[in-house]
């Protein structure tokens, strides 16, 4: 027989960002324990509202599964005599576990022969295991803040007020934080406040919650709120701005979805649309509504989470509130542009940008220097427009406008720059710069800007461990692995080639003039592994395997976007018949040349056949494959280096190496040691897995 579960649990308004990542780990926990606990299960869910989070299991068993386990008993010498009749230590041993000497059996170890049972736990009813499992899941789930509102001293995320537990239509015992389980649920508190039965049955406890005006299932939630707001986009003849991400925000702020169609004064079309959608996003969770050529129209989508009796005067309350917000924002718009946008640049020198670092403006003067240094090396037709933007960079910060909505910062710095007269690419570099905000964000489009934006986060990432405030563990309060992926992501995708040593020695020099204390010693050092780590586990988590990119990045990390091709090179031909074998022979010419100094590499040394034709293969090879490495044509190069294989194994299977005559054997050394230098130049072969 199997059966199912339903645990809800009820609670007061929990935060909308909390709840997505709480309902994947209360999942995976969910799953986690029911396999430790030996409970199988036809299918598992999670779903989750602002006042509940929901687990719904399906196909369990009445009763764990049995477990057979094996118990040693004493050596077969001493169980048994020399007519292998069992003595008296078997005997025992059989009575200790409840069984006879006939179900004994000889289990083979390292230290010989022992006696041994396989012995059969039977499984619990499955209600006793959930009663113990359930609470364990419940104090797992994670939340960036928790708190306690009872005497038990019981922490979640908001107080819980219900649970609801039922297996087929049982209740569980079960309590936590002060509130016993039971068979009934809450409905939505304006709407339905009461209580009601509820059954595991997944489709009539979504039913009887519908009822109740509670859409449970947050993809169900989703839609109906995105049909529901496209609808009153259409009304007033617009369509939804699409936003994932406040999509997201609003489904779990609601339980049940009611969205309408408000307006505001055309007037404030006059502002820049990304302050107009800020406003409307950042404080009052509403939708922008664009015409069909997408620009903004004086209209937006308020997702409630009330059926309102009057729908006027609701659209009207939040007329009101949006009208407020859009003044504030039009007063700071006005007051900003009152100067021109460099006069803010010297109010920098008042914000501290972290204390031993000095100030804002100084964080301004150092990313300008590096900045400058970069464009040098990458393109100097660059070089007045980095200046000027560098300089105007962080100006923005002062802004009434960006103290109010700090999320536009770049974005008032790029308009602000454009209404005081200055180029377009100066404007879109400070903009740019700040990309990419978030993971899969958009990169800088010009060169400029991912000049400006590499300088920024670089300083920001050397300066930070100067002071040694590392990021340790799930710990990185500054967002410094962010900075650190979006440095490499802008060099590959600008094709950028520089020495990142290079890069983090002048970020650390420039530094130096403006701190009061030394450099800690292996600063650069700690960067660049930092910097390594990085690239590595973003290079693993697109699909590479670790041995490749280690492989690639063992024989140079120096220039990240020659080491991304190198690696992408190696995935690409290690599926190859002769690359495994090639490769255990380079991990065998690596141990060799340990330790060793090869010298001069003479032809006229060689005696034996194998190894002139090695010498003769390598160095075929060698004029073939060095122009395609020098082009970073490395699949090809590889696909040359690999036809080096016979003659290699041919080499190990008929050439002794460490022969005693010093001469040939330095001269045998120098030969595998160019081969290897060669195969460096892309990857070290001997950190692939076999």
């Amino acid at each position: 027989m199997q059966t199912r579960l339903l645990f809800e649990i009820g609670t007061e308004e929990i935060p909308a960002g909390y709840i997505p990542p709480a309902l994947e780990a209360m999942r995976q926990r969910a799953g986690e324990l029911l396999t430790k606990n030996r409970i199988r299960f036809d299918e598992l869910r999670v779903f989750g509202t602002p006042r509940r989070m929901v687990l719904w299991i399906s196909g369990i068993p009445e009763r764990q599964e049995d477990l057979v386990e094996k118990a040693m008993g004493p050596p077969k010498k001493v169980a048994f005599d020399d007519e292998g009749n069992p003595t008296r230590a078997a005997e025992g041993f059989a009575r200790r576990h409840n069984v006879t000497t006939r179900d004994l059996f000889i289990e083979e170890t390292e230290k010989g022969p022992y006696v041994a049972i396989s012995k059969k736990v039977p499984g619990r009813p499955v209600e006793l295991v959930l009663e113990e499992v359930l609470p364990d899941l419940v104090t797992h789930i994670p939340f960036p803040k928790t708190m306690k509102w009872e005497s038990s001293g019981f922490r979640f995320a908001r107080p819980i007020r219900w649970l609801s537990v039922c297996i087929g239509d049982k209740a569980l015992k079960l309590k936590m934080a002060g509130v016993e389980a039971s068979l009934r649920s809450r409905g939505h508190r304006f709407l339905a406040p009461g209580h009601f039965s509820i059954s595991s049955d997944l489709a009539s406890y979504e039913k009887a919650l519908e009822n109740a005006f509670v859409i449970v299932n947050q993809e169900k939630r989703r839609d109906m709120l995105i049909s529901m707001a496209k609808r009153a986009a259409e009304g007033v003849g617009g369509r939804l701005l699409d936003d994932q991400e406040l999509l997201e925000l609003n489904t779990f702020l609601v339980e049940y979805p009611y969205c309408l169609a408000g307006s505001f004064d055309p007037g404030f079309l006059s502002l820049p649309k990304e302050v107009l959608i800020t406003v409307m996003k950042e404080h009052q969770k509403y939708f922008a509504v664009v015409d069909m050529n997408g620009d903004l129209m004086p209209h937006f989508i308020a997702v409630n989470n009330i059926v309102p009796k009057d729908p006027g005067l609701l659209k009207k309350g939040h007329e009101r509130v949006l009208r407020a917000r859009l003044k504030d924002a039009a007063f700071f718009y006005q007051e900003d542009t009152k100067r021109p946008f460099e006069a803010f640049v010297e109010g920098l020198s008042g914000m501290i940008f972290h204390k031993g670092l000095g100030s804002l403006l100084d964080k301004t003067r150092r990313i300008q220097a590096l900045s400058l240094q970069l464009s040098i090396w990458i393109d100097p037709s660059f070089k007045a427009i980095v200046e000027r933007a560098a300089y105007l960079s962080k100006a923005d910060l002062v802004t009434e406008m960006v103290g109010e909505f700090p999320n536009l910062e770049g974005i008032m710095g790029r308009e602000y720059a454009l209404k005081s007269g200055e180029p377009r690419e100066v404007a879109e570099a400070i903009h740019e710069h700040y990309l990419p905000r978030r993971a899969r964000d958009e990169l800088p489009a010009s060169m400029p800007g991912a000049i400006l934006g590499i300088a920024d986060r670089l300083d920001t990432i050397v300066s930070t461990f100067a002071l040694g405030m590392r990021p340790t563990g799930g710990a990185d309060p500054y967002g410094l692995r962010r900075h650190a992926l979006a440095i490499l992501h802008i060099l590959e995708e600008k094709g950028i080639e520089l020495s990142l040593r290079g890069l983090v020695e002048k970020a650390a020099s420039i530094l130096e003039g403006y701190t009061s204390f030394t450099l800690p010693e292996g600063l650069v050092e700690e960067v660049m592994k930092f910097f390594r780590i990085r690239l590595k586990n973003d290079l693993v988590g697109r699909g590479l395997r670790p041995d490749t990119v280690e492989a690639a990045l063992i024989a140079s990390f120096d220039e990240p976007l020659d080491a991304i091709i190198r690696a992408r090179a190696l995935e690409a031909v290690r599926s190859r018949e002769e690359f495994e074998p090639l490769a255990i022979a380079f991990k065998r010419v690596m141990n060799i040349l340990k330790g060793m100094t090869p010298g001069e590499l003479r032809e006229d040394l060689f005696t034996e056949d194998a190894e002139k034709a090695l010498y003769q293969g390598y160095r075929a090879v060698e004029r073939k494959a060095t122009p395609l490495i020098e082009e970073r044509r490395y699949q090809e190069a590889l696909i040359v280096l690999l036809t080096l294989k016979p003659a290699v194994d041919r080499f190990f299977d008929e050439v002794f190496v460490m022969v005693e005559e010093e001469k040939v054997r330095a001269n045998r050394l120098a030969l595998i040691h160019a081969i290897s230098r060669l195969f460096l130049r892309i990857g070290d072969l001997s950190a692939i897995s076999s």
